[in-house]
């Protein structure tokens, strides 16, 4: 659907006006249909939520009265669109990528001593600071936390990742973020809901039992930024605590020198605590997977092991190593 109205949209001086409401560098398609699901969500009597299955239990496949109704509702509610779109973001919380967590994260505390402090760079609502919070299918094979209100289904297409029994244990977690989202706010919840494109059921069933996860055992989340506020969040962490800082898929939103800083601020303390990095990026070459490099300090210097390719909600895997 959301190509059919995208189409047309790219057509429609109406739509464009609104559009450019979001403010330059964000992805304007992106925010404008996320907007207007949220909105929709609060106004479900419009003809538009014909169209949508995440409203409408059996919705309409888009045909030619689909457009007009979104034009109809995004003139209708153009005022209440603009704000949305110059004071939000596309932080879509995939927690499905948990389940590339699982097994990468239990790599590195195999090459640990103790509990790990976890901190996850741009992690929106922090969801995915919890993946010890979460059961894992694994084309049948049964992991993680069994008594999770989730169960979150992954496929593993090569080799044979480590999947214990148990989650590695975590001493600590926390996020930063230039926008974190609160999970205890019902404005952060249903906008990342409206994130979800409205077909995709099986993710929207999986980030509300996060939601409720994180609920009861919300992780702690800094607004700040990256590069500039990650010395002080690693300060607060013993210096004997092995570290593993995480980032799954952020770095390509950010400019190249930013990514460079970044790199070289992370490897340098590499040689002078336990500070483990696990860093994706998309795949540069055009193709559908992320990648997932495994960088820490070797005794001659930084080492590096692309660990796992995954599709980019975490629906499968292919480890490397």
């Amino acid at each position: 659907m959301y190509a059919h109205l995208c189409r047309e949209a790219a057509e429609d001086s109406d739509i464009l006006d609104i559009a450019s409401t979001v403010p330059e560098g964000r992805q304007a398609p992106h925010l404008l249909l996320a907007a207007v699901h949220y909105l929709l969500d609060r106004n479900p009597a419009h003809r538009l939520a014909e169209y949508y299955p995440s409203i409408t239990r059996r919705a309409r496949d888009p045909d030619d009265e689909c457009f007009p109704a979104f034009h109809e509702f995004c003139l209708d509610h153009a005022d209440d669109i603009r704000p949305l779109l110059r004071t939000r973001r596309t932080q879509t919380n995939a927690v499905r990528r948990s389940a590339v967590l699982y097994p990468a994260i239990s790599q590195v505390a195999r090459a640990t001593d103790g509990p790990l402090a976890l901190v996850e760079l741009g992690p929106s609502a922090g969801l995915n600071l919890l993946f010890d919070r979460y059961r894992y299918d694994y084309d049948g094979r049964i992991v993680g936390n069994r008594d999770s209100p989730i169960t979150i289904e992954s496929s593993v297409r090569h080799d044979d990742p480590p999947l214990p029994e148990t989650p590695p244990a975590i001493r600590s977690r926390v996020g930063l973020d230039r926008n974190p989202l609160n999970v205890t706010d019902e404005a952060d919840r249903d906008w990342l809901r409206a994130l979800v494109w409205p077909e995709h059921e099986e993710r929207r069933t999986v980030l509300d039992g996060a939601l409720t996860v994180a609920r009861d055992d919300s992780p702690a989340l800094i607004e700040g930024d990256m590069l500039d506020d990650l010395p002080a969040v690693l300060d607060e962490i013993p210096s004997d605590v092995p570290v593993c800082v995480v980032n799954t898929l952020v770095l390509y939103q950010v400019p190249a020198e930013l990514t460079e800083a970044l790199t070289t601020l992370l490897e340098d303390l590499m040689a002078d605590r336990p500070l483990h990095w696990l860093t994706g990026q998309r795949d540069l070459s055009g193709g559908e997977s992320v990648g997932l490099d495994w960088k820490r300090w070797g005794g001659d210097g930084v080492e590096a092991t692309h660990l796992v390719d995954y599709e980019p909600h975490g629906a499968w895997l292919s480890w490397q190593p």
